[in-house]
């Protein structure tokens, strides 16, 4: 048989074709795998268990992927390093230092067993307090202080950028004339916000510790120093406040959510807003513009279901399933097959291993309040004027001091 082919063809590959029935098996069944966020009329976001998550993703492709893969290098370095120092452990290189360090970080749910390497959370509480909501419900749901606090890298003198910091949670103490005392300690993704402005981004994040009790909250932020085979003694410098302020957890009124042909859970969204305290005036600066921090913001709030495997996020794939949220049947029968739904009620956060998705809102602070929206933001306003304090207030309630603890970033500047 003659070879039709011309002789300038030979040796040429075949060019890809971008018709996805034309790729290999492997490429079509991706492709099929890549389904959209469902987005609502309000900006929330939902999937349904059938889709893959891509709730974490902020959408911008390889870019963002080699980010994440970076950061969970440096988790991985963290969790190879870290030992508690109550326990007085050794560090050997072994497989399992080689985990993320969510699965060491996260608290232990029964009484008596032993910590995992590098876990230093503030958890002592292991279901929410009495007279917690248990119903999704519009207004305001919660209202308290806010702290926005980063842990330097292991044995960083100095911290000069975000690329000093291994850590950055937020740190919310609800006011309740019933609960008394609280505290919830949230880790945040890729060490940031989302852009305060940004049409829609999307951050990861993780409720680490949940407790009751003060002490505990300030030995979990506190320095500590362990010893490694390899590298001898490594030291872990204590967090550092970044901003306080005053927050609200709101979920705005919508006339439609009890009519019977919508999805009703969707319709409770919720936003976590804050007005900051301190930082204020000429003391803002590159340290709260670089975590995302404004003045006021608010951040649209979102839980996974726990039952639902994390197929495309790394941090969230390495969690054991004894350490996600444990949510009892009123609170998990919310979820009515969705992965995602917003956080409401707000007792979603008193279990640690909580997935949460912190979403940027576009708009102005009062129309993330609903029709009540400048009299809710007023409010709020109100509430941190009156509760503004100076550097040396804001790091007691922490049971922290000038003395002991790094204050700078209160200023604007890194320390």
């Amino acid at each position: 048989m003659v070879s039709t082919r011309s002789a300038d063809a030979v040796g040429e590959k075949r060019a890809p074709s971008d018709d996805p029935e034309r790729q290999p098996p492997k490429k079509q069944a991706k492709h099929k795998e890549q389904l959209e966020l469902e987005t609502g009329e309000g900006g929330e976001v939902g999937l349904k268990k059938e889709d893959q998550e891509k709730g974490w993703q902020d959408g911008d492709g390889q870019a963002k992927e080699a980010e994440e893969a970076k950061e969970t290098e440096e988790i991985k370095d963290t969790a190879r390093e870290g030992k508690t120092r109550d326990e007085g452990e050794k560090t050997a290189p072994t497989k399992a230092e080689d985990e993320p360090e969510e699965r060491s970080a996260r608290p232990e749910r029964q009484s008596g067993s032993k910590a995992s390497p590098g876990a230093k959370e503030a958890t002592d509480v292991k279901s929410p307090p009495s007279g917690s909501l248990t119903e999704p419900k519009h207004g305001t749901l919660e209202r308290g202080h806010i702290y926005f606090l980063y842990r330097p890298k292991i044995d960083a003198d100095e911290v000069e950028s975000i690329d000093d910091i291994s850590k950055f949670h937020i740190l919310l103490l609800p006011k309740s004339k019933d609960k008394g005392y609280s505290h919830r300690i949230i880790e945040v993704g890729k060490k940031k916000l989302p852009d305060p402005g940004a049409k829609h981004q999307v951050i990861w994040g993780l409720v680490g510790g949940v407790g009751d009790d003060r002490s505990k909250l300030k030995e979990a932020s506190g320095a500590y120093s362990y010893e490694t085979k390899t590298r001898g003694t490594r030291h872990q410098p204590a967090a550092r406040p970044a901003a306080r302020g005053h927050y609200i957890l709101h979920s705005p009124h919508d006339t439609t959510a009890d009519d019977p042909s919508r999805d009703r859970q969707r319709d409770f969204r919720v936003y976590l807003a804050y007005a900051l305290t301190t930082p204020a005036g000429d003391d803002f600066g590159s340290v709260q513009r670089e975590f995302g921090i404004a003045h006021e913001d608010a951040i649209g709030l979102q839980v996974k279901d726990p039952d639902v495997e994390s197929t495309n996020n790394p941090r969230a794939a390495g969690i054991p399933r004894d350490r996600r949220a444990q949510y009892p049947a009123s609170l998990q029968s919310l979820f009515s097959g969705r992965r995602w739904i917003p956080s409401n009620p707000p007792s979603f956060l008193d279990y640690p291993g909580t997935e949460l998705l912190l979403i940027s809102h576009p708009h102005d602070l009062s129309e993330a309040f609903g029709p009540d929206g400048d009299k809710v933001e007023k409010q709020l306003e109100g509430e941190a004027a009156r509760d503004e304090v100076g550097k040396s207030e804001a790091v007691k309630e922490l049971g922290m001091s000038e003395r002991d603890t790094e204050i700078e970033a209160l200023e604007g500047e890194w320390a």
